[in-house]
């Protein structure tokens, strides 16, 4: 029987508590046997207390490491996988995530996959909204453009292209680099983006007073 690759799922976490337990519930209970997550938390408190005792989890508390793009860096040198994943500490994925991921990966030949229109649910309006109506130019100029909580990618590829110093956006720019041989597999009900307060960013189909209900 051939061995599974090890994937790392990384998540860079801060003063986001209230999400973790959610997290890591979606983490634990993934069908993929060889997996590891790996925390990377820079907040004012640590969610030390938070975590269980498992050896699946890695987890390292630091001073504030900057910009998203070196959180996302600082990461994938404590990952120990061949493959990565992000794993955002505020969305939801399906207990047969990772599988797909590492499917879609080694098929395609690529160097990061993931997916391009995705599912929102919003828990303040108790509204879903399906991936494939919210169509609309992104950000790709014309290449495959994938969304960024959604995206598996090699760790040699990112050894050699890693991400950007910058706040916002890392993903993107991680994506659509030249270099990136990308694949959009069709699994959009493997995830699904959850729109809450604390989202660093409006989606322009949402109502910008939902943002300002805070906990």
């Amino acid at each position: 029987m051939v061995k599974e690759l090890l994937v790392s799922c990384i998540m860079p976490t801060a003063n986001r508590q209230k999400y973790i337990p959610y997290a890591l519930n979606h983490f634990l209970k993934q069908d993929y046997a060889n997996v590891e997550l790996v925390i990377i938390d820079d907040g004012e408190t640590s969610i030390l207390p938070l975590l269980p005792d498992d050896s699946r989890i890695n987890y390292f508390y630091t001073k504030p490491l900057g910009s998203i793009g070196m959180k996302r860096n600082y990461a994938c040198e404590k990952a120990k996988g061949e493959i990565i994943a992000h794993w955002d500490d505020d969305e939801w994925y399906a207990t047969d995530w990772i599988s797909k991921q590492v499917h879609h990966l080694l098929t395609s030949g690529a160097d990061i996959c993931g997916i391009e229109f995705v599912h929102y649910f919003s828990p303040v309006t108790d509204t879903f909204l399906i991936g494939s109506a919210l169509n609309r130019n992104n950000p790709s100029k014309g290449r495959q453009w994938l969304n960024g909580p959604t995206i598996a990618y090699w760790k040699s590829f990112w050894k050699d292209h890693p991400f950007q110093d910058i706040h916002k956006g890392e993903d993107d720019e991680f994506v659509n680099q030249p270099a990136a041989k990308t694949f959009a597999h069709d699994y959009i009900d493997g995830f699904v983006k959850i729109l809450h307060p604390e989202n660093t960013t409006i989606k322009y189909f949402e109502d910008p007073k939902h943002k300002t209900l805070k906990k």
